[in-house]
């Protein structure tokens, strides 16, 4: 019977064996069609990343470009434009004007602009009246036909650009620049500036590095102005497709703008109307790289798929060894034996006499020079002879066996566990138990990753995982110890509350890993400045705190010596560092707090010390500053106002003023609104005083919803009269409120739930929101233009706005900051600047509104540069929602 059995199991391996054997086949094949299926994936993913990248490279150059040329060009226009205050023109009449002098003064104001060669002043016939041509060289310049009459006739003073002419002075093409200038008597000049097409070409490629670019300055009828490479034959010469009404859109495939061959095209619009930057990258050059990875990968794929087919032979035949092994196995293996072989514990049984039995692997594994004694019947006194001689190291041999006689006596006590350590660290624990023939059964049980476990859970409880200084919870417990004994002693201690300064700054710039490693060696610098009995302790984030112990009994004394560590501490933390390779300084603002005068909590005392360190944070960092009880008071303060703050927006204390916009006829078209508070004990806050708290606790964020809701309504109350049912109303809104991702959501609800016009309400932006996120701003822009809500640039020309990021922008108006126009009359140069920005409101399109309006002369002179809306004290203050109603009246009636 047992032998018909046998035979079945010896008939039924062969089918399992060839069970397996198609497996191994069909995994092969099937990772081999992986690979093969990956390889594909991957050229194609690599394709369309040589795309973007290709993409992104056209883009990045033709923005900078953008820039480089705008600024360029704008540098021409603003020379043209200062020949008027240079020459004083505007108080002068033509028949005024002494040649020599007046080109004199523009030759000097030329050699400041190297891009311009030459510069000449013009009248309405053409004839040149000055230039900075040297005297007795003057010559008429060889522009093209109808670009002085197209000049000198446009009704707003603004830079008109020629198209490329061969001059015949240096045989070269050149650009003709020009800008109208008014005399007293109201005729008109022609400022003209002639200007190399290779210069052009030099700021246009900016030093960019790409193969085989093409990029071209044209306008939008697609007429050649200057290109790179140059082709002079081709300047002037209007290029298919025009690009005019596609210029803002990303780089697209299709022909290069010169040579006509496949390639991605960027294009970006100018500062001036009708200008355009492009960059044509051939599909050839973005190809390049594609073409090698994808050989590279189809060799790589194509070993991978050798090696692969390799490994699957083997398994076929190390499957068909193993089932001839599996054949020549016995069927019956003892239970007694699975059993101890399958324990993760080594396991040793003793008889009586103290002689081994049986064992396991996992024993041998634990004690592995006990391999070439262990047997059965073996002594274990001698087998812990072995181990003492393994694990003692160089000890005299009386030690050796006064080792073993230990551990025979523990056994003979019944002592049923205990541990042992061994040299190479790994712990085990040991277990004995009797049987009832007087043998021992000894479990040996590796717990070395358990105890490890235990003293980081530790280390993790008290310790700081980066820095391996006290965290908070073993430095308050030393603390509370520390007080107890200076009240004892009746020596002082000191606390010092350490941030380092601008450390946010190089987690952004160089990376969480950078400011772990300048972690790590501020926490060994500030221990080497401190005695072993001082406990130098990490908060969190860069904040670090040293306890000072045993100073001197006299408080000015310990006060002394706690500054003399302080100063050691900040000397320290100003030595350079090397990280990653990289140099950096850094530095650190220190806050100190001394106790042992008086009973002091830990709470207490880090709070002081904290309120010390933002002192000096507070007063340009980098310095220690002792706890003063008025940095409490301050604080407090701040505190209070917060919480009235709080309260303010809770119950309503808040109120909407509004102020008047008008065009330059004094004709209403809107208003401002402005918040203000109404405190109960304070009286009328002005937000000067609360915002900038508000932005730094969020109230923000509930304060512009209010406000929001509060115009929204207002407009709707204005809708129900025709008298002011086209009023538009301006509405302030903080970094923080746009920068919400609901924020399009909130606007949208809050426009439905009032029911007024979105196309009245405008939202004023400042240039630092706008260029914190330009890609989020320009998204939520878009959504909200969707709406049909406006758009306003705040206190325009006071930040750093980009030309570039300007044009992306979905603005419906630039609003002139007060500070230029307080100035109207008194600095050339703010005058300046305020006629630039009005002629690039009105070369971009875009409404321009002078705020801080407060005199007659001002306005006139806003109206008489183009700019036709105003708004400031001269046409009304602040005023409540029915006061300003009843002024709208009253000027109706008086209309």
């Amino acid at each position: 019977m047992d032998r018909r059995a046998a035979r079945r199991r010896h008939s039924l391996m062969p089918q399992r064996y060839s069970k397996a054997t198609l497996s191994a086949v069909v995994v092969t094949v099937a990772l081999i069609l992986s690979v093969a299926a990956a390889t594909t994936l991957l050229a194609r993913n690599l394709y369309t990343g040589a795309i973007t990248d290709g993409k992104s490279q056209a883009d990045r150059f033709v923005t900078g470009a953008q820039a480089a040329v705008n600024r360029s060009l704008l540098g021409v226009d603003v020379l043209l434009a200062s020949l008027s205050s240079l020459l004083n023109l505007d108080s002068m009449q033509a028949d005024w004007l002494e040649g020599p002098l007046a080109g004199k003064l523009i030759q000097g104001a030329t050699r400041q602009n190297l891009l311009v060669r030459n510069v000449w002043l013009m009248d309405a016939q053409g004839t040149v009246v000055a230039s900075s041509e040297s005297q007795g060289a003057e010559t008429n310049p060889e522009t093209p036909p109808s670009f002085v009459s197209e000049a000198i006739n446009v009704p707003v003073s603004t830079l008109i650009i020629s198209q490329p002419v061969i001059s015949p002075r240096s045989a070269e093409q050149v650009l003709f620049f020009g800008r109208h200038l008014k005399l007293a008597d109201g005729s008109k000049l022609l400022a003209v500036a002639e200007v190399p097409v290779n210069l052009i070409t030099t700021i246009l490629v900016q030093g960019a590095d790409i193969s085989q670019l093409e990029a071209t300055l044209e306008r939008g009828n697609g007429q050649l102005l200057a290109s790179m490479p140059a082709q002079d034959a081709l300047n002037g010469v209007i290029l298919n497709p025009a690009l005019g009404s596609n210029a803002s859109v990303n780089a697209r495939e299709m022909q290069s703008r010169i040579q006509q061959r496949p390639a991605l095209v960027a294009s970006r619009p100018m500062l001036y109307n009708d200008l355009l930057i492009t960059a044509s990258i051939p599909m050839e050059t973005v190809m390049a790289d594609w073409r090698f990875q994808v050989r590279l990968i189809g060799l790589v794929g194509l070993a991978f798929s050798l090696f692969l087919a390799g490994a699957g032979f083997a398994a076929v035949r190390y499957l068909q060894s193993m089932g001839r092994a599996q054949r020549s196995i016995s069927d019956a293996k003892a239970t007694t034996d699975r059993a101890l072989e399958s324990m993760e514990s080594g396991f040793l049984l003793l008889d009586a006499q103290r002689k081994v039995v049986t064992w396991n692997r996992r024993y041998l594994e634990m004690y592995p020079w006990q391999a070439g004694e262990i047997k059965a019947g073996a002594s274990f006194e001698k087998m812990l002879m072995v181990t003492a001689l393994e694990t003692l190291g160089d000890v005299p041999e009386e030690a050796r066996v006064q080792w073993v006689a230990n551990r025979m006596l523990l056994m003979s006590q019944g002592v049923h566990s205990h541990e042992r350590e061994f040299p190479n660290g790994r712990i085990i624990e040991i277990t004995e138990r009797g049987t009832p023939d007087g043998g021992v059964v000894i479990v040996y049980q590796d717990v070395t990753r358990l105890r490890r476990a235990s003293a980081e859970i530790e280390q993790l409880a008290f310790f700081d995982p980066l820095t391996g200084l006290p965290n908070r919870r073993l430095l308050t417990d030393r603390l509370q110890q520390a007080l107890v004994a200076t009240v004892r002693s009746g020596r002082h201690g000191a606390l010092l509350f350490m941030d380092l300064d601008h450390f946010k700054t190089l987690n952004d710039t160089l990376g969480h890993d950078v400011g772990d490693l300048l972690l790590q060696q501020v926490a060994q610098r500030v221990k080497g400045c401190v005695r072993e009995a001082d406990t130098v302790a990490r908060l969190g984030g860069d904040e670090f705190v040293v306890m000072l112990l045993d100073l001197s009994p006299d408080a000015a004394e310990a006060a002394r010596q706690t500054r003399l560590v302080g100063d050691n501490v900040l000397r320290s933390i100003n030595e350079p560092y090397t990280l990653k390779g990289k140099h950096y300084r850094s530095s650190c603002s220190l806050g100190a707090a001394m106790f042992g005068d008086s009973q002091q909590n830990a709470a207490e005392l880090l709070k002081q010390a904290d309120i010390a360190m933002y002192q000096v944070k507070n007063t340009g960092r980098n310095a220690l500053c002792f706890f003063d009880p008025g940095m409490l008071a301050i604080i407090e303060a701040r505190a209070n106002l917060e919480n009235d703050l709080r309260r303010g927006i809770s119950e309503s204390q808040f109120e909407l003023y509004y102020q008047l916009q008008v065009t330059d006829n004094g004709t209403p078209v809107g208003a401002e609104a402005l918040i203000r508070w109404h405190h109960p004990l304070r009286g009328m806050v002005m937000p000067a005083e609360f915002i900038s708290l508000a932005e730094e606790t969020n109230l923000i964020l509930p304060m512009g919803q209010w406000v929001l809701e509060q115009a929204c309504k207002q407009l709707a109350e204005w809708q129900a009269t025709p008298e002011t049912a086209d009023l538009q109303l301006s509405v302030n809104v903080s970094a923080r409120q746009f920068r919400q991702a609901e924020f399009v959501e909130h606007v949208r609800a809050t426009l439905r739930a009032s029911g007024a016009r979105a196309s009245l309400l405008k939202l004023e932006l400042t240039e630092s929101l706008v260029l914190d996120n330009v890609d989020d701003t320009v998204e939520k822009m878009h959504a909200l233009k969707s709406l049909g809500v406006r758009f306003s640039m705040d206190d325009f020309g006071t930040g750093h706005s980009s030309l570039a990021y300007l044009t992306r922008l979905p603005l419906d108006q630039l609003k002139i900051d007060q500070s230029f126009v307080h100035n109207i009359g008194l600095q050339a140069t703010d005058s300046m600047i305020i006629q630039t920005i009005i002629g690039m409101g009105n070369n971009l399109g875009l409404e321009v509104l002078a705020e801080g309006v407060e005199t007659e002369a001002q306005r006139a002179f806003l109206a008489a540069h183009g700019c036709h809306l105003c708004q400031g004290y001269l046409f009304g203050r602040p005023q409540p929602v029915d006061a300003f109603n009843g002024g709208l009246i009253s000027e109706e009636i008086t209309a």
